[in-house]
């Protein structure tokens, strides 16, 4: 497998000044693995399946009119186990203002309680690896099953930051990249300025035991909302901003739709680290899929989402910052 992404798949229940809606598929897994699968389609063989595998656990209420919706973007799902006399992952959320954090309500763990993932043998190696949002004990024993992994990343959040600091800070000395926001960089390293915050994360002088327990991530994504996005590199730095749009209907999965899709180009480099400008080029698409994710409610803004369309949003974005 080229690229496996162990994330929740969940149902969600949203409330943003556009409306709302209950029982939305939803889940780290299920928006990273399907902007994956917009950009890794353009050069699937015909009647060949996608190198995109997902790695989650849902319950006997996962419809099945949402798992054909996965298997027809071409996702592998062998790594879906279904938990029998259990109930999916639901989240209860709504957004409010700028709609830049989003307020939780509600959460039922169910079928993730206590669950730990179990990669398929034959994807213990894959050219990246992706770790969305979990319990960071979670991430390193996935880390542990895919020691063969070429690339890997993950997404966190304040929680893991506040309950579980060490177990993050020891997942974060495994990886290639992290993906955090602003606020969490400042969290972890309990400073304002976000660069010398992100370079303390990366050098390990922010993370528990200090630099002398190792370094942090060679790459560090900083997501800043409306404002764009940094990445911090042994190379340099670069930095890019939203696309600009009105059509906010919806902001759940930006981040893990972002994630998804930088994945996917950076699984295309020749090297396993990449070059500034493949990291560029990456987070440039990624960008663009985030705007898409937040115009609809739920994964529709992905699923429904034309190449053309996208394509033409593309050449805007990159004349915008000066690319064409």
């Amino acid at each position: 497998m080229e690229i496996v992404i162990v994330g929740s798949l969940a149902y969600d229940n949203l409330e943003t000044d556009a409306g709302s809606v209950n029982d939305s598929l939803g889940g780290s897994g299920t928006f990273a693995g399907l902007a994956a699968a917009f950009h890794t389609s353009r050069r699937q063989d015909p009647g060949g399946t996608l190198p995109v595998g997902l790695v989650c656990a849902i319950g006997e209420d996962f419809k099945d009119s949402d798992f054909q919706l996965l298997q027809d973007a071409g996702l592998n799902l062998d790594g879906i186990e279904r938990i029998e006399g259990g109930r999916t992952f639901r989240w209860h959320g709504k957004y409010e203002g700028d709609m830049a954090q989003a307020i939780t309500i509600e959460t039922q763990q169910n079928v993730l309680d206590g669950y730990h993932p179990k990669v398929p043998a034959a994807w213990w190696a894959p050219r990246v690896l992706f770790l969305a949002n979990n319990h960071p004990s979670i991430q390193s024993h996935v880390l542990d099953q895919c020691e063969g992994a070429k690339f890997t990343a993950l997404d966190s959040m304040n929680l893991w930051i506040n309950i579980a600091f060490e177990e993050l800070s020891g997942v974060l000395r495994r990886i290639d990249l992290a993906i955090l926001n602003d606020n969490e960089v400042r969290m972890i390293a309990k400073d304002e300025n976000l660069i010398r915050a992100g370079e303390s994360i990366r050098s390990g002088i922010a993370l528990a035991g200090g630099k002398d327990a190792g370094s942090g991530p060679a790459i560090l994504i900083i997501k800043k909302g409306e404002h764009g996005c940094v990445a911090l590199t042994d190379n340099g730095i670069l930095t890019l901003p939203a696309f600009p749009t009105s059509e906010i209907i919806d902001p759940t999965g930006c981040g893990d739709s972002f994630a998804g899709t930088l994945l996917t180009f950076l699984s295309e480099t020749e090297e396993l680290i990449p070059s500034l400008d493949e990291l560029h080029n990456a987070l440039v698409h990624a960008t663009v899929m985030a705007s898409f994710t937040l115009s609809e409610f739920g994964v529709k803004g992905i699923v429904e989402l034309e190449r053309g369309e996208y394509h033409a949003r593309l050449d805007t974005y990159r004349r915008m910052v000066g690319l064409l």
